[in-house]
């Protein structure tokens, strides 16, 4: 990591690597930025933009989309080494032009930050250094490049790096600096109505970087197959990466529940734990962590009839955003078993639930799981007048469901957790870590896997 670079100050700053930090291949990266490029010139909320392109060549392939760009933004800074076609006599007054030194840390970076008044968003990279890619495996292709680094929706990083970025500019441009400053501290001081829904650009992140991934497999011909030995490289980069979009879609729409802020991250270590209890093999407690970790992707908002969790328009409202899930997470082939558990985490026992009214045993065992774990950890926090529930309590309100909407052996693993809880032999788990890669890959099905 070269010292001085808006990356390597960054993390100095956290003293720690951020979510999501990891390697990535150029074509990830423009998979990535495109995506976030997209949402500026449909979100109808003008922006502050600052780039890093590296050398003015790659600026000049994005030209003209820039251009557009900044007819929907606030300001648009763009820095590089300025070679062929970086400087444009074109450019709108908006879209401004930083020439880096060819010694400058920063050109060796490829940054981009987003910051409006109702999101943010950030992609920072810097690319590996020849010793980095070790003698022998410099990349043969542009879109083999690889990059450290990370994305995120997470304002107040974004706000941290735009800081960065500011300071490093006014070494060569102290006004310039002052005037993308007060831009900033602008957006910053105004009020947001509502904050943008990342769902849509979740997806395109999604979508770009399947395209992505197939012209890196297309480049690379002859090679074997994306999953097989010795060319996971390739799949598993990108499989983490598109994880990590959900992961953040569903973190996201867990933080916009002021009442329930953890709901996916607890359900998700009672699944665990029920499943541990059942002695359930561990591919499938892997499988059935992640849904929990994603069972609540579908939902656009949280319903206000929440407040009861058995109101039909209650189970109307999740029984739909879990299909809506379901069709998204199916965009991917390595998570179809995933998807398939949230699809029927609203079936009933007896059969009355949805989508499919699917009874007994034709529901997978990890939906139901998932279904009864919900609904039992939603009790437990307070949500407007009502108060929250004892681990008894609503395991008693989960009992008055037994044989018509959960299964009865399941509650009775429900109860033996619930014993354990109070006996103080078990102690509720806490927030799992999700920002690492490594986990999420093994929570996946490889496209050859069928799903059960």
């Amino acid at each position: 990591m070269l010292k001085g670079s808006i990356l390597y100050q960054l993390r100095e700053q956290l003293g720690a690597d951020p979510p999501s930090f990891g390697v990535y291949y150029k074509n990830t990266l423009v998979a990535l930025c495109h995506a976030l490029e997209d949402h500026i010139l449909s979100c109808g909320s003008p922006p502050l933009v600052l780039t890093a392109f590296q050398r003015g060549k790659w600026y000049a392939q994005e030209a003209k989309r820039y251009r557009q760009i900044a007819q929907h933004s606030r300001e648009i800074l763009i820095m590089a080494v300025p070679d062929a076609g970086f400087l444009q006599p074109d450019n709108p007054a908006n879209l401004l032009q930083l020439s880096l030194d060819e010694a400058d840390p920063v050109a060796a970076e490829w940054h981009l930050l987003i910051l409006a008044p109702n999101y943010a968003a950030m992609v920072m990279c810097q690319e590996l250094s020849d010793r980095d890619y070790g003698e022998g495996n410099l990349p043969q292709q542009d879109l083999e490049r690889k990059f450290y680094g990370f994305w995120t929706f997470e304002e107040p990083l974004v706000l941290q790096a735009v800081r960065i970025v500011l300071e490093h500019v006014r070494s060569y441009d102290p006004d310039l600096s002052e005037r993308l400053k007060a831009q900033a501290e602008a957006i910053v001081r105004e009020p947001a109505a509502t904050r943008t829904d990342l769902s849509g650009v979740v997806a395109r992140v999604v979508t770009y970087l399947q395209t992505s991934q197939q012209q890196l497999i297309n480049l690379s011909k002859p090679a074997a197959p994306v999953w097989e030995a010795g060319s996971d490289r390739l799949g598993g980069n990108l499989t983490a990466n598109r994880l990590q979009a959900f992961l953040r879609m569903a973190q996201r729409i867990d933080a916009g529940d002021p009442s329930n802020p953890d709901a996916s991250l607890q359900v998700s270590n009672l699944v665990e734990t029920l499943g541990q209890l059942m002695h359930l093999p561990f591919g499938r407690l892997r499988r059935l962590r992640l849904a929990a970790l994603l069972h609540r992707i579908g939902l656009s908002e949280i319903p206000a009839t929440l407040i009861d969790p058995d109101s039909p328009a209650t189970y109307q409202a999740f029984a739909q955003a879990a299909q809506f899930g379901c069709e998204l997470l199916r965009s991917m082939n390595e998570l179809r078993t995933v998807a398939r558990i949230v699809e029927h985490q609203c079936e009933w026992w007896d059969g009355s639930g949805a989508p499919e009214h699917l009874a007994g045993e034709e529901i997978p065992l990890e939906s139901r799981i998932l279904g009864l774990v919900s609904y039992f950890q939603e009790w437990l926090v307070p949500r407007g007048e009502r108060p929250a529930c004892t681990p008894a309590e609503a395991l008693a309100l989960c009992e008055a469901g037994a044989g018509s909407r959960w299964d009865p052996q399941l509650l009775e693993h429900l109860a033996n957790l619930v014993r354990l809880m109070q006996a103080g032999i078990l102690i509720e788990p806490g927030r799992p870590q999700v920002s690492t890669s490594q986990w999420l890959l093994l929570a996946t099905d490889a496209p050859s896997t069928s799903a059960s």
